[in-house]
């Protein structure tokens, strides 16, 4: 049997990029993958592809920063589905700036996709989680998570809250057998890295491949309770040794 055979996630900002390897990949695992994007076109597209293989998926056109539609579109999810198994928060952006140039505007719009997005999707799945007594939540962080970059202050900033958060909710979720994990990616190939990359290239930075990422996240929310072993396949192995992916549980 698949390892996610019928289980359903809401996955943030999946029409693309991570997201949407994410989506792919736990497809192909036998989950039903909803595709919860700003772009209902570009999610809609994303899951036509899902559909073609043979899977099933669900999309739906959500702003994370805003609760209603957070709200709408979990509610969207389980009068489909009747369940939401995992949650993946992985919505954001990027802004390179230096602090003393940031504007304001700025700060707050990338906070609130990905701290406020985090926060509003976590609360909107956890009732049902709770309800269910079961469930898994996957926060995107970064190797920015536990170090620093000039020019990144509101990515950074972002990426250090969510370990906060995601503490909590592991320890408010454990009585009702929900799990949250942050998983640590290095640099990963995606169009807003390669911009941000531009913008400070960095000789020693290496990078990881989405579908690379896409596996450890996944793998991270098939784990159990108790201690957490991962088996990685040999190549996503040796990115994690050389420091490109990293998990914080």
């Amino acid at each position: 049997m698949p390892r996610f055979g019928g289980k359903v996630a809401i996955i943030t900002g999946a029409a693309s990029g991570i997201g949407k390897e994410i989506a792919l990949r736990f497809a192909a695992e036998g989950g039903i993958p909803v595709i919860a994007d700003l772009n209902l076109d570009a999610a809609d597209s994303t899951a036509r592809e899902i559909k073609a293989k043979g899977s099933d998926a669900f999309a739906i056109a959500v702003n994370v920063a805003e609760e209603e539609a957070v709200e709408k579109g979990v509610l969207n999810t389980m009068a489909k589905y009747g369940r939401i198994d995992i949650l993946v928060s992985n919505a954001g952006i990027q802004i390179v700036k230096p602090v003393v140039d940031f504007p304001f505007a700025d700060w707050k719009r990338l906070l609130a996709i990905h701290l406020d997005g985090a926060f509003l999707t976590t609360k909107a799945c956890l009732k049902h989680m709770y309800a269910a007594r079961s469930g898994s939540i996957i926060y995107t962080g970064s190797v920015h998570s536990k170090e620093a970059s000039v020019l990144k202050a509101a990515y950074v900033t972002a990426k250090h809250g969510l370990l906060g958060l995601c503490r909590v909710v592991a320890k408010e979720g454990a009585e009702y057998n929900v799990r949250a994990n942050v998983v640590c990616p290095g640099f990963v190939r995606t169009r807003e890295a390669r911009v941000a990359r531009r913008s400070n290239p960095d000789p020693h930075e290496r990078s990881a491949s989405r579908d690379c990422f896409a596996a450890l996240a996944m793998t991270v929310s098939g784990c159990q309770f108790g201690h957490t072993k991962l088996r990685p396949a040999a190549r996503m192995a040796r990115q994690i040794r050389s420091g490109v992916a990293g998990i914080s549980m």
